[in-house]
């Protein structure tokens, strides 16, 4: 099973929050980190704001940060919520629909696999966040490129 880039997009977003919680982040900061696009990252955090996984401020001092405790943010309900269609193969147009035995196959796959996604927490996949803030350490911009 593949999970579609918004989910991908969405874990890396929330592993990064949880590893610094103490501030807030643009979404500049996370595309650079990642070398993602900015725009599909903005479409990713407004949904993860409308779950109540992050908060956000608007304004100049604005940013980003978990809107949860990272121990309350499950990985399986997070997966539910940001990938639209979890079935493994299409079967709505196959001949063999009423017959065959592999739709149910793979439902049941798919619900193990998202029975152990959800055994998880945010807060089990950062337990080891000072790992990560060196990956995340992003080079200081050159003061000519700050100052106007």
């Amino acid at each position: 099973m593949k999970l579609n880039l918004s989910t991908d997009y969405a874990l890396r977003v929330l592993i990064f929050l949880g590893s610094k919680p103490d501030e807030l982040h643009s979404i500049e900061t996370l595309s650079r980190t990642y070398n993602l696009p900015q725009s599909s990252l903005m479409k990713v955090v407004s949904e993860l704001v409308r779950h109540g996984y992050v908060s956000s401020t608007r304004g100049r001092a604005g940013g980003i940060r978990l809107g949860k405790d990272p121990s309350d943010i499950n990985i399986g309900d997070v997966v539910r919520a940001m990938d639209e269609n979890l079935d493994i193969i299409d079967c709505t147009n196959c001949i063999l629909d009423q017959r065959c035995r592999l739709k149910g196959v793979l439902s049941e796959a798919t619900a193990a696999f998202l029975n152990v996604l959800s055994s998880y927490s945010l807060a089990n996949l950062i337990s080891t966040k000072d790992d990560f803030l060196v990956l995340f350490a992003l080079p200081e911009t050159p003061q000519h490129l700050t100052q106007k």
